[in-house]
This record gives C-alpha cells, sequence and structure tokens, in this order.
C-alpha cells in the first residue's frame, strides 16, 4: 500500500503534465498536525487529492511520559460546488470521500521512583486504514492562491482544518 501512496502523486503529475490539466500543492494544519496536500482538478466540479499529515504529543505527570506520533496518509475525491456573492471572488464548498492509512506510535517510559524496581520503557505501534469523509469552503484569494477550512471524520475522529493551497 506504501508504494501505492508513493506513485499516487507522481502518477498525477505525469497524467497531468499529457493533459495540460491544473495541478495543485497545499499546506494544511490541523487541531494537533500539520501536512501537505497535492492534487489534480479534473474539472470545475472534481478534484483527486493525495495528503500526508504529522501530529506529534507528549503527556508527563510525575515522571511518566507517553509520546505519541500519528502519522497519516490519505486519496480523496473531492466533489466541488461553485458559488458566487455579488463582487466577490469565487468560492466553492466541497465535499470529500477516501481512504486513509494512519500509524501510530506510543512510547511509553515509566522511571524507577514509580516502578519502585527497575524502569519501564516500551513501545507500541499500530496501524490501520479507514474511511475518510469531509468537507469545508474554499475561497480564491487569486488565480493562483487559495485558502481551505474545513473538518474530517476519520474513523472516530473528528478533525477541523486550514489550508493554503497554490495552483500550478
Amino acid at each position: 500500500m506504501k508504494q501505492i501512496m508513493a506513485a499516487a502523486p507522481l502518477s498525477l503529475l505525469i497524467f497531468a503534465s499529457a493533459n495540460a490539466a491544473p495541478l495543485y500543492a497545499g499546506l494544511q494544519i490541523g487541531d494537533n498536525s500539520a501536512g501537505a496536500l497535492f492534487g489534480y482538478q479534473i474539472n470545475k466540479m472534481y478534484a483527486v487529492e493525495g495528503h500526508y499529515s504529522k501530529s506529534d504529543s507528549r503527556i508527563s505527570h510525575s515522571g511518566v511520559s507517553v509520546d505519541t506520533s500519528i502519522v497519516g496518509t490519505g486519496l480523496v475525491g473531492l466533489a466541488l460546488f461553485p458559488l458566487r456573492l455579488n463582487e466577490v471572488l469565487p468560492y466553492f464548498l466541497f465535499a470529500k470521500a477516501g481512504y486513509e492509512h494512519t500509524a501510530n506510535n506510543e512510547a511509553y517510559s515509566i522511571p524507577t521512583s514509580v516502578t519502585l524496581t527497575l524502569p519501564y520503557n516500551d513501545n507500541i505501534k499500530s496501524s490501520k486504514n479507514q474511511l475518510i469523509l469531509g468537507g469545508g469552503a474554499e475561497y480564491d484569494f487569486s488565480k493562483n492562491i487559495m485558502g481551505r477550512m474545513g473538518i474530517d471524520f476519520v474513523g472516530n475522529n473528528k478533525y477541523i482544518n486550514l489550508g493554503a493551497i497554490y495552483k500550478f
């Protein structure tokens, strides 16, 4: 699966350059994560997008610490609904659905003062494939630059994110 996710952006680039269709790339920040996205706009109504996101957090109390790292890669299809208000530049509402692979790594550290024996350190790794659904709005600041605000539902989790996108 990792090979498919790695090849998807390259395939989009080759296909788009052969068909002179618009590509875009952007940065996205969320609740506790940051990431990148790369997309191909099929027409005014549809796009395909790949994304990568990473989130790191640390919880520490009385010497016990848990470091969590989550990496997500996904591929989604977007349906865009163009809107226009008076003299305002066009904006779009969008809905998306697709697939996300999430890899979690949790590192636990418990010192001798808590265990009263030897210190305890361990890593727990897990991964899962999940459906991603979402929606939001995009605003064209110029011909090449747009902003995005959206919400994604991945498994049982909800993520609110902001993005800046450059159209090539």
